[in-house]
């Protein structure tokens, strides 16, 4: 209690000095969480526009062979057909599979016969869950009763929407045909190729699209069953296919089966280097913060020599000035920990009153970077505290006393 007091005293004694290392922490603890929220945010909103990359699902698509096989010459074109992509939720490796049409030349247009800039994707109930769309809110995606009832709705991208002034339940024409909009995509958050390509789509029940084109299927989504890596997936869809369309399993280009795994390995290390660049910012401002309360804490002992040799002189040992400098300096380090995380949550939500771009997300303080930082702190605080209480401990009386003040 006495140590406190006497700490108070001195602090109270040497207000501006006090200041200054408090401001240095709190600015140094500021701008370690302000970094690391907005570098939260910006990983956490781009990893969501890679979802689909990051995800399990796997993507088939049309090719060509580039080797003869059992007779055939190289160069046929592979198409899926509906009833055998069907079929692969057989598989002990598949739980579900999405098959997809395009049709980039359809005539859009609102119910005046005004032309929308917009392409038509028939799709089924499975499409939205495994591609990862997300729609607005009072939207829906296709259901199994669109399905089988053939129902003219759609689901349509939120730019063509802002566009054509669309919402739900307006309508649209399809080469003519009415359709009522059940759901609007959300717009994409970060940069993701897939999502700007959607922006523009008009999703309609894939046996719709079929009642007015006549196509083979596109593309293919299949998701594995749970602990299936992708490249036993991809094993075994390259190996289905090639019995049924009759090429060569080895043949790499008869259908296209894209490894998003490693692209998706790239754009999270990318992301995580990011946001562990901005924390290594931070933390460099922290420890310049720091060094000040160091250079403060020197600065102290130097002034305060004449004091150390009278309490030397009068029976203090050297663990009490020792201790009296460490928690000094561990009491400056903490007043300025509170201070800067303080204004840390307070220039997040200002950030958030002002409002960001949206590819830099929500920032967030997570808990673990407000331990991780108080941690560092607490640790650059001892040494901070720890060099100077040593030189003042160490002085003797007499070359104390006999010191200039």
């Amino acid at each position: 209690m006495m140590l406190l007091q006497q700490i108070y005293q001195t602090l109270f004694a040497h207000k501006l000095r006090a200041a200054l290392a408090v401001i240095a922490v709190s600015w140094g603890i500021l701008a370690v969480l302000v970094l690391v929220a907005l570098g939260e945010g910006f990983y956490q909103v781009n990893v969501k526009s890679f979802a689909v990359l990051m995800s399990d699902t796997q993507l088939a698509m049309n090719g060509q062979t580039t080797q003869p096989w059992q007779g055939l010459p190289a160069g046929r074109s592979i198409t899926f057909r509906e009833e055998t992509a069907r079929k692969l939720v057989e598989h002990k490796e598949i739980d579900a599979v999405s098959v997809l049409y395009f049709k980039w030349d359809a005539s859009v247009t609102d119910v005046t016969g005004r032309t929308i800039p917009g392409y038509v994707r028939g799709a089924d109930q499975y499409y939205s869950e495994l591609r990862n769309v997300r729609l607005q809110q009072g939207s829906r995606g296709i259901n199994p009763s669109d399905m089988a009832n053939h129902s003219r709705v759609a689901v349509i991208g939120w730019q063509l929407a802002k566009q054509a002034n669309l919402g739900i339940g307006s309508e649209l024409k399809v080469n003519g045909v009415p359709f009522t909009v059940v759901g609007l995509t959300q717009q994409a958050e970060g940069g993701s190729a897939f999502g700007r390509r959607e922006d523009n789509q008009v999703i309609i029940p894939s046996k719709t699209y079929l009642d007015l084109w006549y196509a083979k299927p596109s593309q293919l989504w299949v998701k594995p069953n749970e602990g299936v890596s992708g490249a036993l997936l991809r094993k075994s869809l390259q190996h289905y296919f090639a019995k049924i369309e009759h090429f060569n399993p080895a043949d790499p280009n008869a259908i296209w089966l894209p490894n998003f795994g490693e692209d998706a390995k790239f754009f999270d290390a990318l992301l995580r280097g990011i946001q562990t660049f901005l924390g290594a910012s931070g933390v460099m401002t922290l420890a310049v913060g720091a060094l000040g309360v160091a250079n403060i804490m020197f600065l102290s002992v130097t002034e305060r020599t004449r004091e150390i040799g009278v309490r030397l002189a009068v029976g203090a040992r050297q663990r009490d000035i020792l201790n009296h400098f460490i928690v000094e300096g561990c009491l400056l380090v903490a007043l300025g920990c509170l201070v800067g995380v303080l204004l840390a949550y307070g220039a997040v939500e200002g950030l958030l009153a002002i409002g960001l771009p949206a590819w830099l997300g929500i920032p967030e303080i997570t808990t673990w970077s407000l331990w991780l930082t108080v941690g560092v702190t607490i640790i650059l605080a001892l040494l901070a505290a720890w060099f100077p209480a040593r030189r003042a401990a160490r002085l003797t009386p007499v070359i104390a006393l006999s010191a200039r003040g």
